[in-house]
């Protein structure tokens, strides 16, 4: 789309673009303002490379954490069997050390309540 006005006896042709619209000329920065912009770029770009290591300590602790206490369940289940593994050792006290089976939680019905019914005249 093309704009045609006369300026001071001068025909002039401006495109528009697609939309129709003039495009505005932005006032160009100072110094100032490109230093203080790149000083504040620089700033945010370490905080997030800050925030990226942080997580990735974070994460790397609770897989250890994790991993630690697998390793504790596994030792301390090798240390019941071998404290088991005798023949002379009475089914009782091998039931009594084995943790019960889990039942499933019955979930608990909740009573329907009726919405009140409006009749218009």
């Amino acid at each position: 789309m093309l704009l045609y006005y006369i300026m001071e006896d001068v025909e002039v042709e401006k495109d528009l673009g697609e939309k129709g619209i003039i495009p505005k000329v932005k006032k160009p920065r100072t110094e100032k303002q490109i230093e203080a912009f790149k000083k504040a770029s620089a700033i945010r770009d370490a905080n997030r490379n800050k925030r990226k290591e942080d997580g990735k300590k974070e994460m790397e602790e609770k897989i250890l954490k994790k991993a630690i206490s697998i390793k504790k369940k596994q030792i301390k289940k090798a240390y019941t069997i071998d404290d088991i593994s005798d023949d002379e050792t009475p089914i009782e006290q091998i039931r009594a050390m084995t943790p019960p089976p889990q039942r499933p939680i019955q979930q608990i019905q909740q009573p329907i309540v009726k919405k009140p019914q409006f009749y218009f005249l």
